[in-house]
């Protein structure tokens, strides 16, 4: 399905994708290296995305599970890179490779880039306005994980809604907002400002009260008139 209603197909190549399983072999080789885990070594202590786990917090968090699903997703047309979706991990690269191994079908793999964790500041999003300005320093707006988020749309839209402040900012117009009955970004905004996060937040059409009515087929409806309202 094209983004824009303006396409009328989709012509590119589409590229399968496959799915993998890991077995008790591998989950047994992660318990026996927990220790190696920043996450769990007491290296890292941030709450990591809920949504997202890594390997071994799926292992140690459903342990009545024999296997769990992989996504195996082709980087490209002319490479044989795959991203292994639902693998993501903080072991030693080195425990990655033997891990990676073990999954059947993948005995001759090699990986390119391991994984890795991270851990970061945020601004607690209660000091932003509506508009994603920081309501200590004027005309500084900010978007994304600074705020506390997780994912890329949700950066995206953060970035699209500050940006498009700190141009009208700039040429001295009023602020632009979108209202949480209105929009999915009116509904992560007015979450962010008024809740905070204590762990990553990610947006989900369950956090939306009027989530019936923002749905991708009607978004020209709601959204293209407070475009052209604004230029």
């Amino acid at each position: 399905m094209p983004f824009s209603f303006s396409t009328d197909e989709i012509q590119q190549k589409q590229l399968n994708c496959y799915l993998g399983y890991t077995t008790e072999s591998v989950h047994d080789a992660i318990r026996a290296n927990l220790h190696e885990s920043p996450l769990y070594s007491g290296r890292i202590t941030s709450i990591g995305p809920r949504y997202c786990p890594s390997i071994e917090d799926k292992v140690v968090k459903f342990p009545e599970k024999s296997r769990h699903q992989l996504f195996i997703e082709p980087e490209g047309y002319a490479t044989n890179e795959v991203y292994l979706n639902g693998f993501s991990t903080s072991l030693p690269a080195h425990l990655q490779q033997e891990l990676v191994s073990l999954i059947p079908g993948f005995e001759q793999t090699q990986i390119i880039r391991p994984g890795y964790a991270i851990e970061y500041d945020f601004v607690d999003p209660r000091e932003l306005s509506p508009f994603l300005e920081t309501t200590r320093l004027h005309g500084l707006y900010l978007a994304g994980q600074i705020n506390g988020t997780t994912g890329y749309e949700e950066a995206a839209c953060q970035g699209l809604l500050a940006g498009i402040n700190a141009g009208l900012a700039s040429l001295g117009r009023r602020a632009f907002r979108l209202d949480r009955r209105e929009s999915y970004i009116g509904v992560l905004v007015d979450d962010l400002i008024t809740h905070g996060v204590d762990e990553p937040y990610r947006m989900f059409t369950s956090r939306s009260e009027c989530r019936l009515a923002l749905r991708h087929d009607n978004a020209d409806e709601r959204l293209e008139p407070r475009g052209r309202d604004w230029g």
